[in-house]
């Protein structure tokens, strides 16, 4: 039985998420976490203490910031009425965030992913301007305006894209990797700091929660690889003699 069942949900008392919050695991620093601070089993498990209205608004923001959403070729299902479909489901949950520091949370992070695939779209498909309905983000005009400027004249206001912008072209994606979410890290963290206990504050736990997960999965896939590589690499090093018969 959810420990929150009011239909007239306050998101800001703080004895509605004292308990929930507390029980949690501090999410740890980033590159040094090996795995998550509790699996994703029991954090879910914990999040049954939700009234079913707060699951279903954690689980549609979750949904639309899944990292890698705006893919590198931006591709996007359609709709028979020909809207895309992510957008229409990101303006649907946005409509349904009441609470205005929390909208305003989401619609940074949308930014974020809206940078970071257009860099990475002009990268593979500079001749094809990005048109259309294609994000939901206050920078989508900026960036159609400014498609051929290398930071789409926002590096003073995202500094970040001039860094990510040079390993996007140098083809170093793991150091890509770290750059976005480090970047992601911190200010989901200045944003921890805004409330206590809140509805607020769970979403941003959440969302750090998700960033370890992808470091410590994206680190062990690193690894495993780099593995793979030098295992290949000490073998073609080998005489044909002694690599073994086929």
């Amino acid at each position: 039985m959810a420990l929150f069942n009011d239909q007239r949900l306050d998101y800001h008392n703080p004895d509605r998420y004292l308990t929930l919050l507390s029980s949690l695991p501090a999410n740890l620093s980033l590159f040094a976490a090996k795995k998550t601070p509790l699996s994703r089993l029991k954090l879910e498990q914990k999040l049954t203490l939700l009234a079913a209205p707060e699951r279903r608004l954690l689980a549609d923001i979750e949904g639309v910031l899944q990292w890698g959403y705006l893919s590198a070729a931006m591709k996007h299902e359609y709709l028979d009425d020909g809207s895309l479909l992510p957008v229409r489901e990101i303006k649907r949950v946005l409509a349904s965030i009441n609470d205005r520091q929390l909208k305003q949370l989401v619609c940074e992070k949308l930014d974020f992913r809206t940078l970071l695939g257009a860099l990475r779209h002009r990268h593979q498909n500079a001749d094809q301007p990005l048109q259309g309905e294609w994000t939901v983000s206050r920078f989508k005009h900026t960036i159609e305006s400014n498609w051929q400027e290398p930071y789409f004249r926002l590096e003073h206001a995202r500094p970040w894209l001039i860094e990510a912008k040079q390993l996007i072209d140098d083809d170093q994606p793991l150091l890509l990797e770290k750059l976005l979410l480090h970047t992601a890290w911190q200010h989901l963290s200045r944003a921890a700091a805004q409330q206590t206990f809140s509805f607020y504050s769970l979403v941003v736990y959440v969302l750090k929660w998700n960033i370890v997960e992808r470091w410590t999965r994206y680190d062990g896939e690193a690894a495993a690889s780099r593995f793979q590589q030098l295992i290949a690499e000490s073998l073609a090093n080998l005489p044909d003699d002694v690599q073994g018969e086929e």
